[in-house]
């Protein structure tokens, strides 16, 4: 290891050391951190590190060390630790995809599905789910709206939600409500305020798109629920 890592990681362990102290710990209600003005050379050249001031010392975030002086630094979120290698050259984290669908993966899987299938066009009927949603026909609304759902979600489980609150309903979800005239169900594709835009299918087992639907007369219907397939 040559000097210059060594001077850093001593440094690192006089932080730590004075961190766990028991003056310190005993101190630590009433510290507060503030932004350092203090500059920060390395081989005498000034470097852009964010810093902060906390009880006369300087804080600086490891991965930031790492960086300017060129040593690996690693997370692992199943034990919740942190690595130093001193031997490997400074890395950058990799973004984690997300697990699971989010809303704009489904509004894409929508999108695709709109050029597929226009207004007026008719979908494959019956369509025949394998996810084991809770519309086993395959026709009118609830075959339209499985067909959707399925090209957005594969074959994550379904999980239903009696009246939900405006702020549960997401881009994919499955809005269904029954009045003393009819039963219907629907595809949200976007939300505001005020109402959810839609997609649907009448009798004629053709899709329809730009449907509008009110807030506040969906929360009025009797039976008033949706079917939600994100992950929990």
């Amino acid at each position: 290891m040559n000097r210059k890592r060594e001077a850093i990681f001593m440094g690192l362990g006089i932080l730590a050391g004075l961190a766990l102290s028991g003056p310190a710990v005993q101190a630590a209600d009433y510290l507060t951190a503030t932004v350092s003005s203090q500059p920060i050379y390395i081989n005498g050249q000034r470097i852009q590190m964010e810093a902060y001031s906390i009880h006369s010392n300087n804080f600086v975030k490891l991965r930031d060390i790492g960086k300017a002086v060129d040593f690996g630094v690693t997370y692992d979120a199943v034990t919740n630790s942190v690595y130093i290698n001193s031997t490997q050259p400074y890395q950058e984290e990799t973004p984690t995809a997300p697990s699971g669908p989010t809303e704009e993966s489904v509004q894409t899987a929508l999108a695709q599905l709109k050029q597929a299938y226009p207004t007026g066009s008719t979908y494959p009927t019956p369509y025949r789910s394998t996810s084991g949603g809770p519309y086993g026909r395959g026709v009118t609304c609830s075959g339209w709206a499985t067909l959707c759902s399925d090209a957005a979600f594969g074959e994550l489980p379904w999980r239903r939600v009696d009246r939900p609150s405006w702020e549960q309903l997401r881009p994919g979800d499955l809005v269904e409500y029954k009045n003393d005239e009819s039963y219907h169900v629907v595809v949200v594709v976007d939300k505001t305020d005020e109402y959810i835009k839609v997609t649907e299918s009448g009798l004629n087992n053709h899709a329809r798109w730009g449907g509008q639907y009110f807030r506040w007369w969906l929360e009025e219907q009797p039976h008033y629920i949706s079917y939600t397939r994100y992950p929990q």
